[in-house]
């Protein structure tokens, strides 16, 4: 996920639970194939997940400058979003709270299996927090 502030962006995912596994400078013939930018340069961080079987990386681009949008909507086509299983949604509010991030709307249960929501996170992405009521 591209990020305007990498260090904003880690501090909220490190709130929510993530673990900061990585973090480096990316540029070269490679970071210009793998991404399909000709002098590619960014600086990036990757984070694992409670229980270490999912990981998320986080772009702050240096070069090409980075390029800032309108929010996407939750019903936009594209990636743009994360979702996370949470054991406390207060807790996980609480976290995002701390970074000005909160709710769109409410906090939803579905089926009597999860209560959910989505808050817009750093750089805008949409973050789905869902605890299971199981």
């Amino acid at each position: 996920m591209a990020v305007s502030d990498l260090e904003d962006a880690i501090a909220f995912f490190v709130d929510l639970g993530l673990t900061v596994v990585g973090r480096d400078t990316i540029s070269g013939e490679w970071a210009d194939t793998a991404v399909g930018f000709d002098g590619n340069h960014a600086k990036i961080a990757l984070l694992q997940t409670p229980g270490g079987q999912d990981f998320v990386e986080l772009f702050e681009y240096i070069f090409p400058m980075a390029v800032e949008t309108d929010p996407t909507l939750p019903n936009a086509i594209g990636m743009h979003r994360v979702a996370f299983s949470v054991e406390c949604l207060e807790a996980a509010l609480d976290a995002a709270a701390k970074h000005d991030c909160y709710p769109l709307r409410g906090i939803a249960t579905y089926e009597d299996q999860y209560r959910l929501t989505y808050v817009r996170g750093p750089s805008g992405i949409l973050v789905m927090l869902a605890q299971s009521l199981k």
